[in-house]
């Protein structure tokens, strides 16, 4: 990949020991491991050490340098931290042997040479320690005044990620409390660690590059924290160019709260859609790069942030229907069901600016007419989500620079009925958890429209009937394996039927199935044996869904 000066496989050992200086940027993501990952990772050691010739994958370290000296860690700073503080914990037991009496000048030297090795130089004048790891500006002060130092730890008026700090040290070394009875054991133990855990390292030169590895790798499902590259750009912009030290502190506070309303885990999803809700349509791997030639200010920075803020709440509600942000409005909520019922995100962009830009009323219209887009392009065409999403994306913003909305933004991927039609009449629903509610949304809305019984996706009384049963009675159903497995789970084999009746119709035959059929109180259902009363096989299962297309045809369109 462009930008990548190398990629290697190396140890923590041969990182540490190379006369190399790695720093965590100074905005970059607080230490937050916690209890959990400290015992995933003793566990992984602990099995390491019992095997012969073992090692252990830590995953991808991710560092930025323009001397090969001097290193970012972009990515992997809580496993670089949390590794460094097993290493201090193991020393802390050996210079604790010395004090003891136990061999105490070789153990006091084996002390001095590990902390040299792996931690950093003592300066002969200041006493500090010119460590190899120089963590953020919220963690650093406390490693290096508190934990580098092997003393009592600091206990009182520290922040929570100090906290944290003091926990892992804590619990590493009462883990490793007895473990052994001398410092070589000790010192053996750190160098087989080190030398065991492997990373893959990749190394870039720019932000940029940094920006476009974590996509890479995210979108081969290994998730990396994106956000905080961007995060680090605007509070250095800040840092560098104001000379208000309360400007960090009301940038933090404004980060804080965004990444507690949203979680880690959403915000670089969050900031793509906010950004393309504004501007022209960016792809992830290009985003980092885009916020950074588009805001150069600080003062661009704080009206990000507000605005940031301000969509977000859009966003989370967009994701939950019980939001208090919709008021009880019924039509909101229900689309805001369906959109999570489709789990459809390509519309996000569009939803988020259309409710914060629009009257009520036109963003209701916005919110169907997507809903109606995406059953048809999505659900039922399973096409291309990038056409759609660029698409809304564009509309947009339409909407954004306009203030108004037009129905025709999104004809291009309005799929036209005959497509729409032809591609309902094949459609079939491998049944679980999720598409199972698919089908009786689709269902229920067919019976709806037919004049039946309103049976809303709350209705549990009623379950979905396959036909042609998924596994049937060979007595009861003269059908080839082959059909069986193509047809049963064609929309047009189901129905919807109310469970006390579908335990009773089971594996039966058609024909006694008619008659369980008879006693539901879903129209639909009872209509089968009215239009389909002597057999039940391809042809009619093909018919049958031809005219649930139709019908669907007239449920789900604009216009």
């Amino acid at each position: 990949m462009k930008g990548i000066e190398n990629t290697t496989t190396d140890d923590f050992g041969s990182l540490i020991r190379s006369g190399k200086k790695y720093t965590v940027p100074k905005f970059q993501r607080d230490y937050s491991w916690d209890t959990e990952q400290w015992e995933d990772l003793w566990q992984d050691i602990e099995r390491m050490l019992q095997e012969k010739d073992g090692d252990h994958y830590m995953g991808y370290l991710v560092l930025q340098t323009s001397d090969n000296e001097n290193f970012m860690i972009i990515d992997g700073q809580q496993r670089f931290t949390t590794i460094t503080m097993i290493v201090l914990a193991a020393i802390k037991a050996v210079k604790e042997l010395a004090g003891k009496g136990i061999d105490p000048e070789k153990n006091e030297q084996r002390g001095k040479t590990l902390i040299e090795t792996y931690i950093g130089h003592v300066d002969p004048v200041t006493l500090e320690y010119d460590n190899i790891l120089v963590l953020n500006r919220n963690n650093d002060g406390y490693y290096k005044d508190y934990i580098v130092k092997l003393g009592d730890l600091k206990r009182t008026h520290i922040s929570a990620t100090e906290k944290l700090m003091r926990r892992c040290f804590e619990w590493y070394e009462n883990a490793l409390k007895g473990k052994f009875s001398s410092g070589e054991e000790y010192a053996g133990f750190i160098k087989e660690v080190v030398n065991n855990l492997f990373f893959t390292v990749i190394t870039v030169n720019d932000e940029t590059n940094a920006f476009r590895v974590f996509e890479t790798l995210n979108a081969r499902g290994v998730q990396l924290s994106s956000s905080d590259l961007i995060k680090n750009y605007l509070f250095s912009l800040v840092a560098d160019r104001s000379n208000h030290p309360s400007w960090i502190e009301t940038l933090e506070g404004k980060w804080t709260t965004l990444n507690n309303n949203l979680g880690i885990e959403k915000l670089p999803e969050y900031l793509r859609y906010y950004w393309n809700s504004k501007n022209k349509t960016v792809r992830s791997n290009e985003l980092f790069k885009t916020v950074r030639t588009s805001i150069t200010q600080p003062e661009q920075v704080f009206r990000l942030m507000d605005d940031l803020l301000d969509y977000s709440q859009v966003f989370i509600a967009l994701r939950d229907p019980t939001s208090d942000y919709w008021e009880n409005d019924t039509e909101i909520t229900h689309y805001i069901r369906l959109l999570k019922l489709f789990n459809l995100r390509q519309p996000y962009s569009l939803l988020m600016t259309a409710n914060k830009s629009l009257p009520n009323r036109d963003f209701k219209q916005v919110l169907k007419e997507t809903i109606v887009l995406s059953f048809r392009y999505s659900v039922i065409c399973g096409l291309n989500p990038n056409e759609i999403e660029r698409t809304y994306n564009d509309a947009a913003l339409y909407i954004t620079t306009n203030k108004s909305y037009d129905s025709g933004l999104m004809k291009n991927v309005y799929i036209d009925d005959r497509e729409f039609v032809a591609a309902f009449s094949i459609k079939n629903f491998d049944i679980n958890s999720k598409s199972g509610k698919v089908v009786r949304y689709i269902l229920g809305e067919i019976e709806r429209f037919m004049g039946g019984n309103s049976i809303s996706l709350d209705d549990e009384s009623y379950s979905i009937e396959h036909i042609m049963p998924q596994s049937p009675d060979e007595d009861e159903w003269d059908m080839e394996d082959e059909k069986v497995d193509r047809l049963s789970s064609r929309l047009g084999n189901m129905c919807l039927l109310e469970k006390r009746l579908n335990k009773e119709a089971g594996n039966k035959s058609y024909l006694k199935k008619l008659k369980v059929y008879s006693l539901s109180n879903s129209q639909m259902t009872q209509r089968i044996s009215e239009h389909y009363s002597e057999r039940w096989d391809e042809n009619t299962i093909t018919n049958r869904q031809r005219k649930l297309a139709e019908k669907a045809k007239a449920i789900w369109r604009i216009g």
